[in-house]
Formats: structure tokens, sequence, C-alpha cells
């Protein structure tokens, strides 16, 4: 089924459930792959995605088409990622004052590069964080990073280059690389 007709489905009050389900049925694995990818727990990553569907079911309506499907289902995953991220970011904070003696090292000092790495980026400003996610993890260009969050190429190229720079300074800080 394509896009438009699965949007069509939607948004017509009798088939809108139908519709629903085969944009759930088309899209669920995808976007669950790009959640999970940011998050640490699969628990963490259905609520995500439970909160990204329902934000979609409510907003369908407000699609315009002129990005891609995906493309506008993509950026309201992203939002939920970053509202999940700063929610919980507060109660780790407090957790690792209150709980945890280890250095930072202990966590970077591992034979897992993804998990140094993964330490790293979640370190990074907000933006450059899903810049380098966006375009390390997920492959997409420039241009389909620009669409998705109304930026210019040139600010998210400086977002990368930045990100980037700063995970190498931060791997040969602690000699990772």
């Amino acid at each position: 089924m394509t896009d438009e007709e699965i949007v069509t489905l939607v948004s017509h009050p009798r088939t809108q459930e139908e519709g629903f389900r085969q944009l759930v049925v088309k899209y669920q694995k995808r976007l669950y792959s790009l959640v999970r990818g940011r998050v640490s727990s699969h628990e963490d990553a259905d609520d995500i995605l439970q909160n990204t569907f329902i934000k979609i079911f409510r907003h369908i309506k407000g699609y315009e088409g002129r990005s891609e499907l995906f493309t506008w289902m993509y950026r309201i995953a992203c939002n939920e990622v970053i509202n999940y991220q700063k929610s919980t970011s507060r109660i780790k904070t407090v957790e690792l004052e209150n709980h945890d003696t280890r250095p930072a090292e202990a966590y970077l000092n591992t034979d897992n590069l993804a998990a140094s790495l993964e330490m790293v980026v979640t370190g990074l400003p907000e933006r450059q964080q899903m810049v380098f996610r966006m375009r390390y993890f997920d492959e997409l260009s420039y241009k389909q990073m620009a669409e998705m969050l109304q930026l210019t190429e040139g600010a998210l190229k400086a977002s990368f280059h930045h990100a980037v720079k700063k995970i190498e300074e931060e791997f040969r800080a602690k000699q990772i690389l």
C-alpha cells in the first residue's frame, strides 16, 4: 500500500482504523530500529515508539505531503527520543552523583568500541548528537536531514564536523583511538 493510500484511509473516519493499522505495519520496524539505536533498553524503545505512533495518529491530518511520510514520522520519532532523553537525563545525573563513584575512565576503557562511542555521543550537545546519529548511524544525506530538521545543509555539516571533532578528542583523551 502506498503512503498516499494510507494517508487517505487515515483521513476518513470510516477507514481511519484500517489506515492506521496499515501505517503501523509498514513503518513499525523502521521506526523501532531508529528509536532503539538511540536508547539503551527495549522497554524504553517500545514506550517511545508507542508515544510516537500516538502523536502520528493525533497529527496525521496535519501532514501536508511536503516531505515523504516516513520523513515526517522520523522527525516525530526523533523529537520523542529527545523528550525522553531530557526527562531521564535529570534522573541519571542524580543517580550518578549519589551512587556511582567510578571515574568516567572506567566506562570508556572497555573493549567495546560501540559502547564507548555511544557514551561519547550521548555527551554531545543535543543538536550535534542528533545530527551525528542521523548521518553516521542512519546514513542520511545532508539534504534529507535538512528537510527533516528544517535547517540548512551548511548548518548540519558544521554540527556534524563539530561532533566528529569532539568525539575524536574524547577518544584521544581516553586513549581509545
